[in-house]
């Protein structure tokens, strides 16, 4: 898995970042298209304890696709662009940060590559503070997201069916 990062400007007043770039890979054992999928808001929900999203707009997994999540903190997610081998995200959290989401799926020899960037910034003192933790935890996250995902992929096919709510028996990684 790789990971890296780009500089940010400290927050007005403060030491704190005001903003971080964040971007990392890791390899799936599938096609691109079968990968994209685990990465849209029904397909978290087979390998992310707790995710559930609550649409707020008619689409699902498409652009302009709206909807919130309440997976560690109150998020709303805003679908961007959504091509067969990427999708972007707008997300607001209730943790004081915003940004850009965007994950990107390229064949590889026997399987896929999984780019993930997180474009954050942080909009008060308590952003600054999730910004850092989230920083500190970025390689961790990924991981954690590899290692969730592959059993997803060893027992069942993984389909873009939109669902409006939770699912009993499915539970999916923290965003």
């Amino acid at each position: 898995m790789n990971s890296r990062s780009r500089p940010h400007a400290p927050a007005e007043g403060s030491a704190e970042p005001a903003r971080a770039v964040r971007r990392g890979d890791f390899q799936l054992p599938c096609d691109p298209a079968t990968a994209l999928l685990l990465f849209t808001p029904d397909g978290e929900c087979q390998w992310v304890d707790g995710w559930h999203p609550e649409y707020l707009s008619e689409a699902t997994d498409e652009v302009g696709a709206v909807w919130r999540t309440s997976h560690d903190e109150d998020v709303t997610w805003i679908t961007t662009d959504r091509d067969d081998d990427r999708v972007r995200y707008v997300r607001v959290s209730s943790n004081g940060t915003a940004g850009l989401v965007e994950v990107l799926c390229s064949p590889t020899d026997g399987g896929t590559r999984v780019q993930v960037t997180y474009d954050l910034t942080a909009g008060s003192a308590a952003g600054s503070d999730a910004l850092q933790r989230f920083v500190a935890h970025f390689d961790g996250m990924l991981e954690h997201w590899r290692r969730a995902t592959v059993p997803v992929l060893a027992r069942t096919p993984v389909t873009g069916q939109a669902h409006r709510g939770p699912v009993a028996g499915e539970g999916p990684a923290a965003r």
